[in-house]
């Protein structure tokens, strides 16, 4: 599997706009990692650039979002656990 990192710079000009697809695609069932269902999420939220290529690079950015939030969530719980005793 190939590894996709996205650089901090585009995170801040773009974070918003991700987070806002990602909450879409979370308020509406949609699996993140099927192309089909970006595509749906795209057709709604940028309906000029819904295609399939857009799909597949789309679906790649938001698992990674999706990625950065578990581990957040989880380093989270971690400190929680190591500070309650």
């Amino acid at each position: 599997m190939q590894e996709y990192k996205l650089s901090k710079e585009w995170i801040k000009k773009n974070g918003d706009k991700i987070k806002e697809a990602y909450s879409a695609a979370s308020a509406r069932g949609y699996d993140v990692s099927s192309n089909a269902d970006v595509l749906k999420l795209l057709q709604i939220i940028d309906p000029l650039n819904a295609n399939e290529s857009n799909a597949a690079a789309f679906s790649k950015i938001l698992q990674l979002f999706a990625m950065g939030i578990k581990k957040r969530y989880e380093s989270k719980q971690k400190k929680k656990a190591n500070t309650v005793h």
